[in-house]
């Protein structure tokens, strides 16, 4: 019993540092070191995330949860991604064939960038649609005619036209 809870607090800290920077001096001084060393590392690792196995459970979870959160919410209600990237978005200006929008979803995100620029020209009428990446800003340019054949892209261009006109 007496292992076990030396086992559970015993300090771990100078004995991984002393591992790592053994892995890390050993590189060059042969192949055998290097092992031991790197395997007393993955050991005193693995010892200390047992340690601490309640406290990281906890922590994955919390994370898990992130990406759900919309930050906008006072009750920390789930949301899909989508949902959370509409909530997130701010209607900078609105100019009858072209509206830019605001988000912090798009700041230094190219994967999204690409990704929803293809959608958002994949609509009626819309004829371009551009991410910059530094500002977090979507410009979308559109023929209003042709996208107000649509009945609900065309409530959506009037609710973003209101949107603008409240937020200044």
């Amino acid at each position: 019993m007496k292992l076990m809870e030396t086992m559970k607090t015993a300090p771990l800290g100078i004995p991984m540092t002393v591992a790592s920077f053994g892995t890390a001096a050993s590189l060059l001084a042969g192949k055998k070191l290097h092992t031991g060393f790197g395997i007393a590392w993955l050991l005193l690792s693995l010892w200390h995330g047992l340690q601490h196995q309640k406290k990281m459970q906890r922590d994955v979870g919390k994370l898990a949860e992130l990406p759900r959160r919309c930050p906008s919410t006072e009750k920390s209600e789930m949301l899909s991604p989508w949902k959370q990237l509409l909530a997130s978005l701010q209607v900078v200006s609105f100019i009858e064939g072209r509206v830019r929008l605001r988000s912090p979803w798009f700041l230094n995100n190219e994967k999204l960038k690409k990704q929803m620029e293809e959608y958002i020209v994949s609509f009626t009428g819309v004829t371009k649609a551009t991410i910059n990446v530094l500002t977090g800003s979507l410009l979308i340019e559109y023929q209003p005619e042709t996208l107000r054949t649509k009945p609900r892209l065309a409530s959506l261009e009037k609710y973003l036209a209101g949107e603008a006109i409240s937020t200044k």
